[in-house]
């Protein structure tokens, strides 16, 4: 299939730095004044301890969903791990592994009440048997139970409109819909606010929770000693060892949709992308632009996942001495990403980068897989042809964008005071 080329204004690698070193920058500031609105929304419904914000709100470039439209709502997604228990190092003898279904695991009962801490607002009765479910003579924690009696807690309804209120002054917006937990389909959403902002544009905020367990203990040993590695330094690694990771419950494909939970490494991604060098977070970011601008295409139902440039991002980073970040420049840099994407789309494979033996690209359909190597084959050789023409006005909406918000966060703040959600 023949690509068609943007007819970007993009004229050079270092315009293209200027670009992205003002669009990130309104990236960070955006996601900052996001996350201080969660807070005010939540503090009602969660102890502070007890939510973890991940994903792209605070790895960076968030913003790259706009590139995906240039008429289109502009869209944020805030995804939350609503962590509603733990489970310690001498507890997991209860965590087993699915068979042939790396990264999936089930909770075994065996002296559960010893081996996970579940937060009280969790439980409904006080006694963790409702979360309990059999298969093959054993029994298990459910994952799809404690699914159903966190998103209770995490309800939102706003029959008062103050909601609808906070989220008015925040953002300056004529025009406000709140669609509640109860009507949006999926296992993490929570809420989703639609805006018609005073100049003309639509602005979607989404705010995602999924409920997560602690495991204080580390379960990918082989990426603890994987060598060689330029990244990150072992100081990082250890640290990333001694946090643990969590368990979210998500079912395998064709897996146990009762017992099933995946193991979740969003905290240690958080903590590597804030280890990336400056260079390192602006290659990104273009790089995941251009990934959302030419290769979201909806084939047979399905898109690539954002996970798979993520994961492509962190295994570069990895592989690269410091001189490859030194010595290239930008569009060069962003060219070596996407033709890293382009091996492992040849090769049907893409690993996770913390459980190896995950393939990403697992479930992709054929057709997906071949239509996103032809575009690549092109765009790799010179990255800033391929930037979309409507990038300066994706700054200058972010910029005015982020005005606002600045401007309400005080206002929403004081009335958080006097008003409970």
């Amino acid at each position: 299939m023949a690509n068609a080329r943007c007819a970007s204004s993009v004229t050079s690698s270092k315009e293209l730095h200027d670009i992205f070193q003002r669009l990130q920058a309104t990236d960070d500031k955006i996601c900052r004044l996001l996350a201080s609105f969660v807070d005010v929304l939540m503090h009602q419904k969660v102890p502070r301890h007890g939510l973890l914000r991940v994903g792209s709100t605070v790895e960076g470039a968030a913003l790259c969903r706009w590139f995906r439209s240039e008429t289109g709502a502009r869209e944020v997604e805030l995804d939350t791990m609503y962590v509603i228990g733990s489970i310690p190092d001498t507890g997991k003898h209860v965590v087993e592994s699915v068979a042939s279904k790396p990264g999936f695991i089930r909770l075994k009962i065996e002296n559960i009440l010893h081996a996970i801490t579940l937060e009280p607002a969790v439980l409904e009765t006080g006694r963790v048997e409702p979360f309990l479910r059999e298969a093959s003579n054993t029994a298990y924690v459910s994952s799809r139970r404690i699914k159903e009696i966190a998103a209770k807690q995490l309800h939102f309804k706003d029959d008062d409109g103050y909601i609808k209120m906070i989220v008015g002054v925040l953002f300056g917006a004529s025009e406000v819909r709140v669609t509640p937990f109860e009507e949006i389909q999926g296992p993490s959403a929570m809420l989703n606010i639609s805006l018609s902002l005073s100049s003309g544009h639509l602005f979607d905020v989404s705010i995602d929770s999924v409920p997560a367990i602690k495991l204080d203990y580390w379960p990918a040993n082989d990426w603890k000693t994987r060598q060689p590695r330029y990244w990150p330094a072992p100081s990082i690694v250890e640290t990333i060892v001694q946090n643990g990771c969590h368990i979210v419950p998500k079912t395998s494909p064709g897996g146990d949709e009762d017992n099933e939970w995946r193991l979740s490494f969003s905290l240690a991604e958080k903590k590597l992308a804030e280890n990336r060098n400056p260079v390192q977070k602006e290659s990104y970011f273009v790089a995941k632009a251009i990934f959302y601008a030419h290769l979201k295409m909806e084939i047979e139902g399905q898109r690539l996942p954002s996970y798979a440039i993520k994961t492509v991002m962190m295994w570069v980073c990895e592989e690269q001495p410091d001189s490859f970040w030194e010595d290239n420049n930008l569009e060069d840099i962003v060219g070596a990403i996407l033709e890293k994407l382009e091996v492992y789309l040849k090769a049907g494979t893409l690993p996770h980068y913390f459980i190896p033996e995950i393939n990403i690209l697992e479930t992709m359909p054929e057709l997906l897989i071949r239509e996103s190597k032809e575009k690549l084959s092109e765009i790799k050789k010179k990255p800033r042809d391929f930037m979309p023409p409507y990038v300066s006005a994706i700054q200058a909406f972010a910029t005015t964008l982020s005005e606002k918000m600045e401007q309400g966060l005080q206002l929403v703040q004081l009335f958080a005071n006097f008003v409970k959600l």
